[in-house]
Formats: C-alpha cells, structure tokens, sequence
C-alpha cells in the first residue's frame, strides 16, 4: 500500500515538473514569436506609410507639371493670337475646365505690367474683367521673375494667401504660374494662371482613408497644409508656426540633411498616438533648389493592429496549448518525454524562424493534440505574415508600375533604362529608345470624358506591348506618353523597323468596349550612344523627334 502511494506521488509530481515545462515552453515560444513578429509588422506599416507619403508627392509633382503644361499652352496662344477676344475665350475655356483655377491673366511687358486680358471666377463662373478695370502688376513677384526666363519656362510662386483684389475672397490660399510671352524672339508680356490651393491639393488626398492626415509645408517649414487649419499659413498673421518645431526630425528634411524621416508621438488626453511620415519633394524649377515637405499621419493604433491580432491569436493558441499541456501532464509517463522534448525543441526553433523537424500530428493521444495544435499556431501565424508580405508587395508595385495601364512607371523605366546603357556600354551592342506620344488625345478627354481617356490609354499599352519585341520595355511615363527600351539592336534600320511596326498597329482603329477608336501616335525615336551618352539627353533625343515628327503632320517615324 505504501509502496503504491509512492509511485502515484512521483507520477502526480513528474506530470506536475512537465505540466509546468509545457506551459513555459508554450509562453515562452510565443512571447519570442510575437516579440520578434511585433517589430517586423510595426517597421513594414511604417514603411508602407512612407511608400504611401512618396507616392503622394510624385502624384502632387505630377499636378504641378499639368499646371505649367497648361500655362506653357496658353502662353504660346497668346504669343499667336492677336485677338484679344479670342484669347479671352481661350482663357474662359481654359478656366471653366480647371475648377482649382481661379484666374488667367496676360499682362504686357511694357505700361508697368498693364494687364491685356484677364479673366476671373466670379460665382463659379469664368468672366472678363472690362478694360477699365484692368491694372498694372509689373511690382509682383510672378510678372518681374517670369519676364527673366526663357520661351518654354514656367516660373511657379510660393503658396500663399492672395491678397490681391480679384472677383473671389480676398483670403484664399493660392499659388502662381507664370510664362513669357515671346513673339519675334522679343518678350511682349507673361501670361499668369492662379490656382487655388485648397481644391488643388483636394485632388491628391482626396482618395487617402479617413483616419489619414495630410501635411504640407514650404522650404522654411511654415505649414501651408494641417489637419488643424488654425495652424496654417501662419505667417500671414504675423506667425511662424514651423512643421520643424511640431516634429523635430523633420528640421533634417528642412535643412536639407535628410530626405524622408518616420516618427511616432504618443497620445494624450485629446489626441491619440499617430505615426508620421514626411518626404522632402522638389518644388519648381531644378537650378532653385526649392522645396515643400509632404507629410502624412496615421493612428499608431491602425499601424499596430495586425500586432495586436497576432498577439492575441498567439494568447488564444497559448491557453489551449497551456490547458493541453496540463490535462496531457495527468496522464504522462516516461513514453512521451521524447515528443514533448521535440514539441519544445521545434517552438524555440520556429521562435527563431528555423526550420524544424516533424511534428507527432498523427499521434492519437494527448501528445498529438499537442503538436496539432502548436501545428495549427505556426500555420495561422505563416498565413497572416504571407498577407503582410502580400501588402506589401502590392505596395512596392504600385511604387513601380502605373496605376491605370500596369506598365513600369516613370521611376522604374529609368532605372531601367540606366541598366540597359550599362548593358550596351559593355556589350558595344546599340540600344534605342522609342517615344510615343497620342496626336490630339486632349481633344478626347474633352469630347468623350476622361473615363474613355482612361480605356484608350489601356488600349494604347496593349496595342504598343503587343507590337514591339517581347524584350523590350514598354513603360508610361505621365498622360498619353509611352516609351519603348529595345536593347541589342544591331542597326539604326532595326530599330525602325520596330518603330515602323509599332506605327503600323495604330492604323486600325482600337477596340473600345467592343466599338472602333481610331487613334494615332506621333514616334520619336534615339540610338544610345550615337544620339546621346546618358539616359537624360537619351529620353530627351527621343521626346524632340517625336515633336518634330508632330510638327510635320506626317505619318512616319
């Protein structure tokens, strides 16, 4: 009787000692998991973040470029026509068709800046101001800078509150573009469009979710943009109120040390903890140097809320793993000392990320329990970090590929295209490079609406992919620009041939939801190294033939 005693008191304690082993080899496997899981999750939402804001700011670069393309436009208009009542209905054109302009203006070179033609939104509605009450501007920054610059230039203003006296309120933020107007090679005068900043900037943060917000400051750091509008354009009331001194990292972007920084700040009573990112995007013309920050918030909670998942799925699977360790530790016996030996051996392992050997799954008693349930834990954890990685990825390719057609975008063709000079430097083999513009596409987007725009553009990139070589890169670069990379071309002929195939297929018409769309493209086209020696001089060898061929309204290469 006493020896029976005995034996059941050292089973009930060894299956206590394992019981107790179990449980600490589960807590501790998934306090390493989630410890080591939690950083990688929190650093890829913070860098998708920062993809995010980077994203946003060529979006913003590209809006400013489709201002000074328009500004660019009616300058040469206005350098054409001498009538000014058709200028003028230019310009009401121009003006009913951006709701973010707010007025377009030609102002003479001579009669202190005398304003000629100026049309404002008045109502929402585009009127000519009477010659009467026309005025004299050559004192402002935006006529004095842009009669200094050459045909072809655009000077841009710094964001600011209009002061001016126009048709709209007097306290709006805006900003300027400005070009000459050259006739005979002599300046005559500027045209100048302002643009309101609220409806403009509207456009690209419109689409960012709720718990979002938006940031923008100019190169001193005074907020132009800020979820609190109190804090904006403080200036303008004789304050500075410095995105620097609201978030320190970012006097680095300010100063010029840094170009992108990500900071978190914790919550208080009123506000919750966010995350920031912040980029450091050019701003006007290259040889300036100028700049605005671009920023972006998210709540730290959303950042964190697939590493509070995890925890908690990790906690649930731990209690069951505790539970069955305990129920299996009433019942063990020197026979299972082995696979629980390798259930812990295989959690401190997957702990580490190392592969580890099988586990007993098939097992019908508690020990298999065990070791399905830890399988269970290590897929369900495999599944949530295969969809961060997914984000992820989706991320990284957006960053590189155009939206609208999936072609590279401006950023990966230039990497591209710097690989593919090295490659035909080293081969000696000729590289060519095919521009593709759309001939009248604007007239398109105005008759038909932007959304068959959009589906001609997918045409056009299916129609360009599919006429060029399978090795060649097809890339969009902004609007109805197209460019085509054909490495390895043996001769100035071959790559003709390519582009005279690649004009051949815009002959029929494109296939529209099933109804014909005639469109046709004018095609540059530059050898490496005969036209250039870099990618720049490259990519613009190409973009002055395709003008020239545009010019000549002919059908060929």
């Amino acid at each position: 009787m006493a020896r029976t005693r005995m034996k059941w008191g050292i089973a009930l304690r060894l299956g206590a000692l394992l019981a107790s082993f179990s449980v600490f080899a589960a807590i501790l496997a998934g306090y390493y998991t989630f410890d080591s899981s939690r950083a990688r999750l929190q650093g890829r939402a913070e860098r998708a973040l920062l993809a995010t804001t980077q994203v946003l700011a060529r979006h913003m670069q590209a809006g400013f470029g489709t201002v000074a393309r328009d500004t660019l436009f009616l300058a040469s208009v206005a350098a054409q026509e001498p009538d000014r009542g058709r200028l003028a209905e230019v310009f009401r054109a121009s003006l009913a068709a951006h709701p973010s302009y707010l007025q377009i203006r030609f102002i003479s070179a001579r009669d202190y800046g005398l304003e000629l033609v100026r049309i404002d939104r008045q109502g929402g509605v585009p009127v000519r101001i009477a010659d009467d009450a026309l005025q004299e501007k050559a004192h402002f920054p935006f006529v004095f800078e842009a009669l200094g610059l050459a045909a072809g230039q655009v000077y841009i203003s710094e964001f600011g509150i209009n002061h001016e006296s126009t048709s709209e309120e007097d306290t709006l933020p805006v900003f300027n573009m400005a070009s000459p107007v050259v006739q005979g090679g002599q300046v005559r005068g500027v045209v100048v469009v302002r643009v309101a900043a609220e409806p403009f900037l509207q456009n690209f943060n419109a689409a960012l979710p709720a718990p979002y917000g938006f940031f923008l400051s100019n190169r001193w750091g005074d907020f132009l943009v800020h979820p609190d509008v109190a804090q904006t354009f403080g200036f303008d009331r004789g304050q500075r109120i410095l995105i620097q001194e609201a978030f320190t990292p970012v006097a680095a972007l300010v100063e010029g040390r840094a170009e992108e920084a990500v900071l978190s700040q914790p919550g208080t009573d009123d506000e919750e903890a966010r995350v920031f990112s912040f980029v450091r995007m050019p701003f006007g013309n290259k040889d300036e140097g100028r700049f605005m920050v671009v920023g972006l918030s998210q709540p730290l909670a959303a950042v964190q809320g697939e590493v509070v998942d995890l925890g908690r799925s990790i906690l649930k699977i731990l209690l069951v793993l505790s539970l069955v360790g305990v129920a299996l530790a009433a019942w063990v016996s020197r026979v299972v000392t082995q696979p629980l030996q390798a259930m812990a051996a295989a959690s401190q392992a997957f702990s580490q990320g190392l592969p580890h050997g099988e586990l007993p799954v098939l097992r019908k008693d508690e020990v298999g329990d065990l070791a399905r349930s830890f399988h269970d834990m290590e897929q369900q954890i495999g599944r949530q970090i295969t969809e961060l990685n997914t984000s992820r990825d989706a991320m990284a390719h957006l960053a590189h590929h155009d939206a609208l057609t999936g072609l590279p975008n401006r950023r990966m063709f230039e990497q591209r295209l710097a690989q593919g000079l090295e490659l035909s430097r080293r081969s000696g083999r000729d590289c060519a490079l095919l521009f593709v513009d759309l001939d009248d596409f604007k007239a398109i987007n105005d008759t038909r609406g932007h959304a068959v725009g959009d589906l001609v553009l997918q045409a056009v990139a299916r129609t360009v992919v599919g006429a060029v070589r399978q090795v060649d890169t097809v890339a969009r670069l902004a609007g109805d620009e197209f460019t085509v990379l054909c490495e390895n071309v043996d001769s100035e002929e071959a790559a003709l041939q390519i582009a005279a195939k690649l004009e051949q297929a815009f002959v029929p018409p494109l296939d529209i939801d099933g109804q014909p769309f005639p469109v046709r493209a004018s095609i540059g086209v530059s050898l490496f190294p005969r036209d250039a020696q870099d990618a720049h001089t490259l990519l613009a060898s190409a973009d002055a033939a395709m003008y020239r061929v545009k010019q000549s309204h002919r059908r060929r290469v």
